[in-house]
């Protein structure tokens, strides 16, 4: 009898060990779902709301988390009267877990970003920005968010791309702010399985693909990035961890199903689903409250049309054009990163244009010297490509500086000439334009757009074939010397024609010397007065004519 107790009990105790041992090692089904930089596009939510809650009727550890930019990008939800909302009201009715702050949630300013704060049921994170008031001064850097005793450490970063290490976004939105280097956030949260007892760490970031990687190889703690800024879509393993993007503009929704056992990650599928796809279930009454955001007649009215669907670069042909016609300007600037989409063949509505322009972005126009301007496309970062319209031609002489003529003329260093652009890239980069604008207009350059639309123009625009993006506006077209060069003793002439003629009229129009193929003409006999050169090509229509003063 002692001896089958004894049995008995160390059969007891072995169990005991087993059952310990498979405890620590039981494996959990963990399903993510993902979106970043909807960029206020709202229409899919309805496809959205039916996925996820399909999920939670199998499975209590389903999280819905966004990796930022949920706002600029559509009139519907930027022009709202409560700039935003709508995409909060999206968020919550779809039960929204977590979101980082993309650098275009300030795009709105402070005190709006806080309004939507409030209104939000779920937590914003981000760990490397200070100095906010109200609710942008209580955000965290990270959120524990616990689904049937399984815990996920989400630690939030957002990009600072811009110069002086800021988010991309006005200056003049995030004032008062500081931030720091994402990539640097991430040591103090190394012990937070011992410490907090979570289960998985995940970064959560509006970062970049590509500083997402550094993030998995430098802190192999971080069992995953789910992350946004770049627009990409992938789902693979990297270094200690795994990476996921979703694309961008609420066109797809990512699901990523973990396996972990004892917080370690033992499986990871990934799958991007297409929000187009007609078969998706759609919840109706969400879509009735979609249907009610975009009932605003005033966004459809017709204000112009296109013969043809433009691309980003002609878009950018249209959009200086229309700027250039405004302010009558000599440059007008627009970056590429401020257009956000594109126009298309038939009918054009402030949607279009607000669209386009979702930003809020005022307009300025300086008055500067050629050598200002020149050292302006200088210095102006090879970060940032543009558009560009004009009213002179801008070429490269042989010591690849910028040349400006006008007329036909060549602009001297100290003729002055004027650049408009918008107030965002006055503010990033100051230090390039005079101190203050000779002239800020009142609006915002997307009600200038349109006002070009209404007032200015009563033809269908064509730009289909127009491409003046250049990432440093360095002109192709390099001029070796200007063709015409007048001197106080002779004028020279460099012509690739070999056939051509010269002749010089006085102020009265009064014809006094002519001469052909000559590339030096002798002005020492004329009399000290104004003059017109004019240079003919015998074999085309075409001429030159430059007035000059001996």
């Amino acid at each position: 009898m002692l001896f089958s107790s004894r049995i008995y009990k160390i059969i007891y105790l072995f169990s005991i060990s087993l059952t310990l041992q498979f405890s620590c090692f039981a494996q959990e089904t963990i399903v993510i779902f993902a979106i970043n930089d909807p960029h206020s596009e709202i229409e899919n939510f309805a496809k959205i709301k039916p996925l996820i809650d399909a999920e939670k009727a199998k499975n209590q550890k389903v999280y819905f988390v966004a990796a930022g930019d949920l706002f600029s990008g559509n009139p519907i939800v930027d022009y709202h009267l409560n700039k935003g909302y709508p995409m909060i009201d999206m968020l919550n009715k779809t039960g929204l877990d977590v979101s980082v702050i993309g650098n275009h949630e300030f795009d709105y300013g402070q005190a709006i970003l806080n309004d939507r704060l409030e209104q939000a049921n779920f937590p914003f994170i981000c760990d490397n920005v200070s100095g906010g008031t109200g609710k942008l001064g209580d955000i965290k850097g990270s959120a524990i968010i616990a689904k049937d005793n399984f815990s996920i450490a989400f630690v939030g970063v957002v990009e600072t791309g811009s110069p002086g290490g800021y988010p991309l976004t006005h200056p003049k939105k995030i004032q008062g702010l500081s931030f720091t280097e994402g990539l640097d956030s991430f040591e103090n949260y190394k012990d937070l399985k011992v410490n907090d007892d979570v289960d998985l760490i995940v970064a959560l970031t509006h970062y970049g693909g590509y500083k997402d990687e550094k993030i998995l190889e430098n802190y192999d703690f971080v069992d995953l990035v789910i992350g946004g800024h770049t627009n990409q879509e992938y789902g693979v393993a990297h270094a200690n961890g795994y990476k996921v993007m979703s694309g961008g503009n609420l066109e797809k929704i990512s699901k990523t199903t973990l396996t972990v056992a004892n917080k370690q990650i033992t499986n990871f599928e990934f799958e991007l689903i297409n929000l187009s796809n007609s078969d998706l279930a759609s919840d109706n009454a969400l879509a009735e409250d979609i249907d009610e955001y975009f009932n605003n007649p005033s966004f459809y009215t017709n204000i112009g049309s296109s013969l043809s669907t433009l691309t980003w670069n002609s878009t950018g042909c249209f959009y200086t054009d229309a700027l250039q016609v405004i302010s009558n300007s000599d440059m007008v600037i627009q970056n590429s990163g401020g257009i956000r989409d594109i126009i298309y063949e038939g009918i054009i509505t402030p949607f279009s244009i607000y669209s386009i322009d979702p930003f809020g972005n005022g307009f300025d126009t300086y008055t500067m010297t050629v050598s200002e301007l020149r050292n302006f496309l200088n210095e102006f970062p090879s970060s940032f490509s543009y558009s560009l319209d004009t009213s002179f031609k801008v070429q490269k002489n042989v010591n690849n500086e910028f040349i400006f003529f006008k007329d036909d003329i060549l602009l001297q260093d100290n003729s002055q000439v004027t650049l408009s652009l918008n107030d965002y890239i006055s503010s990033v980069f100051p230090n390039l334009l005079p101190t203050n604008p000779s002239y800020s207009f009142p609006l915002t350059t997307a009600d200038y757009i349109i006002e070009y639309l209404t007032n200015h123009t009563d033809q269908p625009i064509d730009y289909l074939d127009c491409n003046r993006r250049n990432y440093t506006l360095n002109i192709n077209d390099v001029v070796k010397e200007p063709i015409v060069k007048i001197y106080p003793s002779h004028i020279e002439i460099n012509s690739k024609e070999n056939n051509f003629s010269v002749e010089i009229y006085n102020i009265t129009g009064q014809l006094i010397y002519s001469t052909a193929n000559s590339n030096k003409i002798d002005t020492q006999f004329l009399t000290n007065g104004i003059y017109f050169f004019k240079l003919n090509y015998r074999n085309s229509t075409q001429f030159k004519v430059q007035k000059f003063v001996k």
